[in-house]
């Protein structure tokens, strides 16, 4: 798919946007796409996240159980371990936990595992973005050279970019749908 489609697609809201890791920052986010109506997967490697989210429960603050609910009956936002449903979508954001070390530096091995999975099923076309908390350049020494691993060209066969979170947990004024974010591409697309 050429990057023009794919802005054509997300501007029309046809769009597919998978959610890697659904803590407290992916769940909120796959919320927010999928109450605007787009068809949203989101994917956790703990399966009793993946039942409770199936049964509309929520365990993160910042989320509804009533809402979470509304989007999973309307088959808005579809709960999933199988990472090859990745090749279906469009979008796919990374928002896994990076926990400090004894060193106090980020832990990046969920942002490692996250890319191996992309990696198995990334498709030319498609959009990846980091959405972990983590320094500069984990994106493009990281992250594209294990999706590179599928054969595929960062920039050329596939996009990459970077947009941190700004969730500021349990605020009730600010939140992911009234909160401005950067987001930083690895090229000028």
């Amino acid at each position: 798919m050429s990057f023009q489609l794919l802005k054509k697609k997300i501007k029309e809201k046809k769009a597919i946007v998978g959610i890697v890791g659904l803590g407290y920052v992916g769940l909120p986010l796959a919320m927010e796409f999928a109450k605007k109506g787009i068809e949203t997967v989101g994917f956790d490697a703990d399966a009793e996240k993946v039942k409770k989210i199936g049964r509309g429960e929520s365990y993160i603050l910042d989320v509804d159980d009533t809402e979470l609910k509304d989007v999973v009956n309307k088959n808005r936002l579809t709960p999933a371990m199988n990472f090859c449903l990745l090749r279906e979508l469009d979008v796919i954001i990374i928002c896994v936990p990076t926990p400090l070390t004894k060193t106090k530096e980020p832990d990046l091995h969920f942002i490692v595992e996250a890319s191996q999975e992309i990696a198995k099923s990334i498709k030319k076309g498609q959009l990846v973005i980091l959405r972990s908390t983590t320094y500069t350049g984990t994106t493009v020494e990281i992250v594209g050279p294990i999706l590179e691993t599928s054969g595929l060209r960062m920039g050329e066969d596939f996009y990459l970019a970077f947009s941190p979170e700004r969730v500021d947990l349990g605020n009730k004024l600010f939140k992911i749908a009234n909160t401005p974010v950067v987001v930083g591409g690895i090229d000028s697309k």
